[in-house]
């Protein structure tokens, strides 16, 4: 029980972590698209973008893939499909 309590803390945080980030670079795209000359705010937006990318990779390799830029396609089987929905896993 303490490892579901634990796995389920972890999935959380991640999901967290990504949301953060995420909205972090929604309001940089928003504000790029008024001045895309801001090379300090472009290069803000690498860095999120990065950030995001690192998270919904190790979101994927502990939990499944968030979207299917992170599905893995080299295995005998399709993943994304034969996964658990959110909605489904029992995760509050």
């Amino acid at each position: 029980m303490l490892n579901q309590n634990m796995a389920c803390s972890d999935r959380i945080r991640l999901l967290d972590e990504i949301g953060k980030v995420d909205f972090a670079l929604k309001d940089l795209n928003l504000y790029l698209d008024t001045h895309p000359y801001d090379v300090q705010t472009i290069e803000s937006f690498r860095y999120y973008n990065s950030v995001k990318k690192q998270l919904m990779k190790e979101f994927a390799e502990k939990y499944g893939p968030l979207s299917l830029d992170y599905v893995t396609a080299d295995v005998k089987e399709w993943s994304w499909a034969l996964q658990p929905s959110p909605w489904e896993r029992g995760y509050h």
